[in-house]
């Protein structure tokens, strides 16, 4: 299924943002806008826009603390409720009851009856603490959350490999998706550095990217550097929409973030009538940097270990 972006104003026409399924009736948009680091203000702000430009997805997290904003910018959009597609979170190493009473305070924040997609944002607490036992509660708390009709669907965030087989142990509900850190420079550094890319896709859930264009990796490599800019030349764009054009090229969902107009329509216009070429693909393929801002280091992995237990 295909929606139709109404960017025209800002110079981007027929702009079309394809949707894969994360369930039966779930359609996931292959683009939104990402929140994090915005407060309130900020949000509101970058929201309103991106809805009034014709963005359809908005991903945020309890632990952004900007939910208020955004439910204010929804609010004040007077757009339909079903024309959106709101992600959130909610942190990970909470109890049962802690897990439910913020996946309820997420709806309190942002004002609305439903979510679309609600993520467990970390397999353990921002410390590591938490394990399996954490995991699993958390879980059950999204499942009954989803049976209440409060979300359309669930997943995680950060997940990793033995993390994913935690929650396949009790899961009564399937993985929709899993966001993690991805953007060109980490596929050379192998399955640790993807968070199990392939494992991900061989169990049928959704691998999605954030920092695609490496925002905490301290460097614009991958929006001013020669590499993608050279390439966008080719096609006429920016460096930033080939590194994400290089995501979504292969079915990578991405959420990238700007209060800009001019970016929002750039950040948006990611398909029609231009693909990068095979070699092109290649090149970028192969790049070891910038390497992942959570791990991989400077070296490949030396092992396969998550980054928590």
């Amino acid at each position: 299924m295909l929606k139709l972006l109404a960017l025209g104003a800002l110079g981007v026409h027929g702009v079309v943002v394809p949707e894969i399924q994360l369930e039966p009736g779930v359609w996931f948009p292959m683009v939104g806008l990402g929140t994090w680091l915005y407060n309130d203000t900020q949000a509101e702000n970058a929201v309103g826009l991106a809805l009034s430009m014709g963005y359809n997805m908005i991903d945020t997290a309890n632990v952004y603390g900007n939910q208020v904003g955004i439910g204010r910018a929804l609010k004040a959009s007077k757009r339909l409720r079903s024309s959106y597609f709101i992600t959130t979170k909610i942190n990970g190493g909470l109890s049962f009851d802690d897990a439910t009473a913020a996946l309820n305070q997420n709806l309190q924040q942002l004002g609305v009856d439903y979510v679309d997609l609600t993520l467990t944002h970390f397999p353990a607490t921002w410390e590591g603490q938490g394990g399996k036992a954490m995991r699993q509660a958390g879980w059950k708390a999204l499942e009954a959350f989803k049976k209440a009709g409060k979300t359309r669907s669930i997943g995680i965030s950060h997940y990793c490999k033995s993390h994913v087989q935690d929650i396949l142990e009790i899961n009564t509900t399937a993985i929709a998706l899993n966001q993690v850190e991805f953007h060109i420079g980490m596929i050379p550094w192998g399955d640790n550095a993807t968070d199990y890319m392939e494992y991900d896709r061989q169990i049928g859930v959704t691998y999605m990217s954030f920092s695609t264009l490496c925002g905490p990796c301290g460097t614009d490599e991958l929006v001013n550097g020669p590499l993608v800019t050279g390439i966008g030349a080719k096609y006429g764009k920016t460096g930033a929409q080939v590194s994400l054009k290089w995501a979504v090229q292969q079915g990578i969902p991405v959420v990238p973030k700007s209060s800009d107009p001019v970016h929002l329509a750039e950040n948006i216009d990611l398909f029609g009538d231009w693909t990068l070429s095979d070699d092109d693909m290649k090149v970028l393929n192969m790049q070891k940097t910038p390497v992942p801002a959570g791990g991989g280091g400077v070296q490949p992995p030396a092992s396969n270990d998550c980054i928590v237990a």
